[in-house]
């Protein structure tokens, strides 16, 4: 941590500051509002999906990834859940811009990044679902007060605030052995709250290879989480509130084959002072931090079989830490801002293994700081509202090393020289939204955002299987342009849809690209065995995506609600000078239609779901050779409510047990996920 405050001198000076915001009447500015433990965030002219806390409690999904899924073309790195996906592909990626592991979507609860500060993605096992009081989906490049992790779009959660005290405990059990239990107590007085959460769960999984091809080697995916939280809230003055929050989490993981275990855990603090001032002005001061412990063996199969395996990379140590400020200000027109993110993250890991144990240790590493400044001005003019956003990142990534030792001697076999990079990105956004009429609003926006690559991207390879994907410390940071138009109709207050073009241009997006395929030896990363591709983290000069995102709902007689959204996404790489080859070839795991119905209905106590997910076929790999079948899954959920302290609750993802394959090898070997889940519980309010 010295090393990390001494890498700016501006840190110092923002700990004590953060967000500022205003927010402005709904008759005055046509907008997205988010409303929580924040001031409100205000976008002009954006595509957006909020779930209430009433709609969340109504998907059988298990975790929220799977939650978010029904916002068409909304996903993780693969098309597996959280449930089974290795923790490093968990970052969230929207709108066909390019899948990566590390993702391209900011996530936040209540104003706090939840991105690992070493690879960028997200726990979503620490997020308790029942605990938030709502869920907002942006969609499109966000500058400006969201920084430089926005690149495609933004998810922002905000936790229940208890307005009485009282409490609940749910329960649930269901296939493979799949127990989850989960609470809150909340303790709320006339000028303060106080809520602690926690929740524990465990499953023995199931296999991710299909029957035929098991042998000895292959298990369960087994998984077991758990997660804490404490928030407290208090008025601490006229029009001041100070908040406080403390989160934990921990999981373990067995990654479908005998000693393919994973552990994270990691702690996150944050403290906010909301100030609100005379004449539409406010201010909000935020600080957080984050500290993230990983622990992870890669293993490969050794026979047809699949009856002997080795392990060949033992990430025995990687410890993370984040800092971060936030300052916003707001007048009735104009929004100035700055923040602060500093992480430092390094891997230790053993690898080599050629049957008689680990022969070589590896250290790979480095720290980043990104130090921004915006301003947001919107212009109100009778059923026009106009938002024009300008902010300037300076970025730094400094002392990186990666060494390589033999562990019998103690002697480098490798020291890379890995410079100090920096620069300076601005980006942008312009908004508009214009009330065409009472029941029609046309908006377009157009945007440039930025992504700095992930301490993970820039330092640490990994190893599934005979594939090895070596990290690259010359990758540069990502840049998004775009621009959208949209029209949404609400002919009646039951009855609403949407419809949005866009157009995003990618430059120098960071992917995983084909090198070579083995049997070989190459530099850097050794020998690659027979059915082994080799590739590299490579800035891509040019990816183009466009499509379209339709949506739209309906309530019939109070008692049934449909709800359908589709998007087309057609994204492919149109410019890669160090790699030809991919050049018009699809992004890989980037599905291009994907389509989302639901349908609840609701009798008295009674409460039912249905819902249907469609993802079209997507390639697995950079030169579109390994294609994943497309996937429709149906997943439903009832609930009763026995009495106003008892809810039964009965849920099942992928009704139907469809087969969905997440991953295909060099060799043909597909690993599966999703599989058929019933859960059945229950829920004590008190």
């Amino acid at each position: 941590m010295p090393r990390l405050l001494s890498s700016s001198l501006v840190f110092p000076s923002l700990l004590g500051l953060a967000f500022v915001a205003v927010p402005a009447a709904a008759s005055e500015i046509d907008t997205v509002a988010v409303v929580g433990l924040r001031l409100p965030v205000e976008m002009t002219g954006i595509a957006a999906t909020r779930f209430s806390a009433a709609e969340i409690e109504e998907m059988p999904a298990l975790r929220l990834d799977d939650l978010l899924r029904s916002v068409p073309g909304v996903g993780l790195f693969r098309p597996a859940g959280s449930i089974t996906a290795h923790p490093t592909t968990q970052g969230l990626n929207m709108r066909g811009v390019g899948a990566n592991g590390a993702g391209r979507v900011l996530v936040m609860l209540d104003g706090v990044p939840l991105s690992d500060p070493f690879g960028g993605w997200v726990n979503w096992s620490a997020i308790d679902t029942a605990d938030l009081q709502s869920v907002s989906v942006m969609a499109g490049g966000t500058p400006g007060v969201f920084g430089a992790q926005a690149l495609s779009g933004a998810v922002l959660m905000e936790s229940r605030r208890p307005e009485t005290s009282g409490g609940r405990v749910a329960a649930s059990y269901g296939s493979f052995d799949t127990r989850d239990i989960a609470g809150r107590l909340d303790l709320a007085g006339e000028r303060a709250s106080l809520t602690l959460t926690g929740g524990h769960l465990a499953t023995d999984g199931f296999y991710i290879v299909d029957a035929d091809r098991r042998g000895e080697a292959d298990k369960r995916a087994r998984h077991s989480a758990d997660h804490a939280s404490l928030r407290a809230s208090a008025d601490v003055g006229p029009a001041t509130t100070l908040d406080f929050a403390l989160r934990y989490e921990a999981e373990d993981r067995l990654n479908g084959l005998a000693g393919a275990t994973n552990r994270t855990e990691g702690w996150a603090g944050s403290l906010r002072l909301v100030h609100g001032l005379a004449e539409g002005r406010a201010i909000e001061a935020m600080v957080y931090a984050q500290r993230k412990d990983f622990e992870n063996v890669f293993v490969a199969v050794l026979d047809e079989a699949r009856d002997l395996s080795r392990p060949v990379l033992d990430q025995h140590d990687v410890p993370a830490r984040g800092y971060g400020a936030l300052m916003r200000y707001r007048m009735p027109g104009l929004e100035i801002g700055a923040d602060a993110r500093l992480m430092e993250g390094t891997v230790n890991e053993y690898f080599r293994n050629l049957g008689g144990g680990f022969t070589r240790e590896r250290t790979a590493g480095g720290e980043q700081s990104i130090l921004g400044l915006y301003g947001e001005a919107t212009h109100v003019a009778d059923k026009l509202t106009v938002s024009a956003t300008a902010r300037l990142d300076r970025w730094r990534t400094h002392d990186g090393e990666r060494v390589e030792r033999d562990l019998a001697t103690g002697d480098p076999v490798l020291a890379l020289d890995v410079p100090d990079k920096d620069g300076w990105v601005w980006t942008g956004r312009i908004g508009a939204s214009y009330a065409a009429t009472d029941a029609i609003e046309m908006k377009a926006s157009a945007y440039r955002t930025w992504r700095l690559p992930t301490i993970n991207e820039y330092y640490r390879p990994f190893r599934v299987g005979n594939d090895i994907t070596e990290a690259n410390a010359t990758l540069t940071p990502e840049t998004l342009y775009g621009i959208e138009a949209g029209l949404t109709w609400r002919p009646l207050a039951t009855v609403r849809g949407e419809v949005t073009l866009f157009r995003t241009w990618l430059h120098d997006g960071v992917g995983n690209v084909t090198i070579g395929v083995g049997p070989g030896t190459f530099p850097v990363a050794g020998f690659i065995p027979e059915g082994g591709t080799l590739r590299q983290r490579t800035n891509i000069d040019r990816s183009v995506t466009d499509g379209v995102a339709i949506s739209g709902e309906m309530t019939l007689d109070t008692n049934l609600f449909l709800y359908g959204a589709y998007q087309y996404a057609r994204a492919r790489v149109t410019a890669a000078a160090a790699s030809p080859d991919i050049v018009g070839k699809p992004q890989p795991l980037t599905p291009r239609h994907t389509l989302t119905g639901r349908a609840v209905w609701r009798e008295g106590d009674v409460r039912l779901t249905v819902e249907g997910r469609y993802a079209s076929g997507q390639y697995d790999d950079d030169l579109a050779t390994r294609r994943l079948k497309s996937t429709l899954l149906f997943n439903a959920g009832a609930a009763w409510q026995a009495s106003a302290a008892v809810t039964l609750r009965l849920d099942a993802e992928n009704l139907f047990d469809a087969r969905v394959v997440s991953a295909l090898s060099a060799d043909g070997e597909e690993t599966l996920a999703a599989r058929r889940l019933v859960r059945a519980g229950v829920e004590l309010r008190f």
